[in-house]
């Protein structure tokens, strides 16, 4: 399981690439999106 600390982790490793950036950001909207269908 993904945490946020790891996100955090990797997002300082690849620090300043788009791409890296965008990933992180999918797989929060993705975790977001996963948890609201479970609930609704």
């Amino acid at each position: 399981m993904l945490t946020r600390d790891y996100m955090i982790r990797e997002y300082r490793a690849r620090a300043g690439t788009l791409p890296a950036l965008l990933m992180i950001y999918g797989v929060l909207v993705a975790t977001l999106a996963v948890s609201a269908s479970a609930i609704i």
